[in-house]
């Protein structure tokens, strides 16, 4: 049923601007117009095509990306400006090429070295994509590509001193706290043990990558799994590095408010999260959790020391590409895409947190340095702003790899469809309180 209710989606999702825009409802539906739905139907019919081999966490992260791409779309093609309208008439055709090379890198086969033509498709289809974007997009234009490089080094060289600090605390938690601290949680009564855990997370400034080891050894040693997703969820969200980087982004832009609403938010998230999807006991998870348990721990046999310098640079490692490569997409957006696709429907507080769910879950940032790409798009009332903060460091597409991982794949489906409403309906609430 996957593949038909994509294309479904997709032929509601084309038709649907003759209700939220403007200028189509008022001229109305024309058989003219027929070439232009078919061909923003294309992504949505090769996604149908290809969702199989992409399985169904890829399906439904790109159903996403093509409803967002098919609304900026439209107001492109709205647009005054010729560029605008340049791209917005090749965006379905980008997306097209961007699924093809997904499902040719999914289809070949591992192993054996040998070169097979999904991965020939695939190369092809991403080298198109790549040299018809920048086309399409002017990239090569100088005074937009010095915007491009300032913009993504200002982001990077902001995020990567809180990526240290939140690296450093993770690895001395991860060495010098003892086990049994949490181990004594587990005897309060679960109503109590929830919000109690899910509060620990203002005392334990690790990262979202942090967070998910931490949680399953928590669910091993005897935490009940509700409690163990609540913490998991909140403390990327509400340590305190992540509103200290989060205030000193706003500095200026309202930082009280949108520090006490990402705290407030990520916590009801967690609990919420938590008692859901766990509230039968969570067997499964505990299941899980235990196979993806290590078989045993990091060698410290050279002291405290190198096992804190060990774990600080992996962490180090491990969520500085995340930032480097989420600063470049970032300025990508910033720089390449008009600012006209950011106007009129897409500033309205639930299709902009919708759309910054999505950009949260491609862009992938480390929650120590989310609040400096946040800010930066100026074009979204401080509600949408929010969910891409409240939603980046609960799921994204490393966390979605990671989630998979340790408590198997039907855990992130779950997650996807508590998370998304939540956030929206939260960052809804914050903008009409700030409003």
């Amino acid at each position: 049923m996957l593949a038909p209710g994509i294309a479904l989606l997709g032929a509601v999702t084309v038709l649907s601007p003759y209700v939220w825009q403007e200028t189509w409802r008022a001229t109305g539906f024309a058989p003219g117009f027929i070439p232009f739905h078919l061909w923003c139907w294309l992504p949505f019919l090769v996604l149908a095509f290809t969702a199989g081999k992409l399985g169904r966490l890829g399906g439904a992260a790109f159903t996403a990306a093509l409803v967002a791409g098919t609304v900026a779309t439209v107001e492109l093609t709205q647009a005054f400006d010729d560029g605008s309208e340049r791209i917005g008439l090749a965006l379905p055709g980008l997306l097209s090429l961007a699924i093809i090379g997904a499902w040719g890198l999914r289809a070949h086969p591992r192993g054996g070295g040998k070169v097979s033509r999904p991965l020939v498709v695939a190369v092809v289809a991403l080298l198109a994509l790549v040299i018809i974007g920048g086309r399409v997009g002017d990239v090569g234009e100088t005074d937009r590509m010095q915007t491009f490089l300032v913009i993504g080094t200002s982001i990077a060289l902001e995020a990567l001193p809180f990526v240290l600090l939140g690296a450093a605390v993770s690895a001395a938690i991860e060495i010098f706290v003892p086990a049994r601290w949490f181990e004594r949680i587990a005897r309060l009564p679960l109503p109590l043990q929830i919000p109690a855990v899910a509060m620990a997370g203002v005392a334990m400034p690790v990262c979202e990558c942090g967070s998910v080891p931490v949680a399953r050894r928590l669910i091993v040693r005897g935490v009940h799994p509700a409690a163990g997703i609540a913490f998991m969820l909140a403390a990327p969200v509400i340590n305190p590095i992540v509103l200290f980087s989060t205030a000193v982004a706003y500095s200026g832009r309202g930082a009280t408010e949108m520090v006490l609403g990402r705290l407030s938010l990520g916590l009801v998230l967690a609990i919420i999260a938590g008692t859901i999807i766990a509230r039968n006991g969570g067997g499964n998870l505990v299941a899980n959790a235990r196979k993806s348990e290590p078989s045993k721990d990091h060698d410290h046999s050279d002291g405290r020391l190198r096992g804190f310098v060990d774990h600080l640079m992996s962490d180090l490692l491990l969520m500085g590409k995340f930032i480097v490569l989420g600063a470049a997409l970032a300025a990508a957006l910033q720089t390449i895409v008009p600012q006209s696709v950011f106007t009129g429907v897409l500033t309205s507080p639930f299709v902009g947190a919708l759309l910054m769910i999505v950009l949260a879950f491609f862009l992938s940032l480390c929650s120590e340095a989310d609040a400096f790409v946040a800010v930066s798009f100026i074009q979204f009332p401080v509600g949408p702003q929010l969910a891409f903060l409240a939603a980046g460091p609960v799921l994204d597409t490393k966390l979605v790899l990671l989630y998979g991982g340790t408590f198997g794949r039907a855990f992130v489906l779950k997650l996807a469809l508590v998370i998304v409403p939540v956030v929206v309906a939260g960052s809804m609430l914050f903008q009409a309180v700030i409003s």
